[in-house]
């Protein structure tokens, strides 16, 4: 089922600022710390259905473009935190002898870890295209109590 939400400021480039009420199933998702408070959520989206400030309308999730958010965002950096605890663990510790190898690789993983984040942080302009963003396919009436 379609998302609704309001739309509150329209932006460049077809973009449309959208207030949506949580639902019960982000509520219990807990992927974001914003899951965890019954706020309103502020999202961007493509603006396809040409709405204006004030409309309600309905928005589509593309699940490749979910998937490949989620890998970016998770595998990406779990890889780095792997890859660099065991190059910390067994390629730099023992030049280190003086330095425990546990410690040692878990700030050479963590290391990776933020250097990756800050690759991702970099590369956002090219990942912010339509495949990643939700998309505002139509307009339509505010939701139910039940809804």
């Amino acid at each position: 089922m379609a998302e609704k939400g309001i739309v509150t400021e329209l932006k460049d480039n077809n973009i449309a600022y959208i207030k949506m009420k949580r639902t019960e199933a982000c509520a219990k998702c807990r992927a974001c710390v914003s899951g965890l408070s019954e706020q309103d959520m502020f999202i961007d989206a493509e603006n396809d259905c040409d709405a204006s400030v004030g409309q309600w309308v309905e928005l589509e999730f593309d699940n490749n473009g979910f998937f490949y958010a989620v890998l970016i965002m998770y595998g990406i950096p779990f890889v780095a935190l792997i890859s660099g605890i065991l190059l910390g663990y067994y390629a730099i510790a023992p030049l280190l002898p003086f330095v425990s190898k546990e410690i040692l690789s878990c700030v050479v993983g963590l290391g990776f870890t933020a250097l990756v984040y800050l690759w991702i942080r970099s590369q956002e302009d090219r990942w912010s295209s339509k495949k990643y963003r939700p998309i505002a396919k139509r307009i339509t009436t505010p939701p139910e109590k039940d809804e």
